[in-house]
């Protein structure tokens, strides 16, 4: 008689939020909010932005990316 091996877990151990969430301080998060960091800055160069928006952009992105403003990441305007 043969034994049969299945996987019968209804889920896998390990929740799909916990194993996809992503580190905010790994290098390539930090080189997309700097990316986009740099894209707000041309912005206000161009004329496009002004100082006060700079500042609220720079405050949304910070909240996106999950720095908080007293983080030694986190760039402030």
């Amino acid at each position: 008689m043969e034994t049969k091996i299945a996987n019968t877990a209804q889920e896998t151990a390990i929740s799909a939020g916990v194993e996809n969430k992503p580190d905010k301080y790994a290098a390539d998060t930090m080189m997309r909010y700097h990316t986009t960091l740099a894209l707000i800055d041309g912005l206000v160069e161009d004329g496009c932005f002004t100082q006060s928006d700079r500042r609220k952009a720079y405050t949304i992105i910070n909240r996106k990316y999950g720095l908080s403003s007293d983080s030694i990441f986190a760039e402030t305007a």
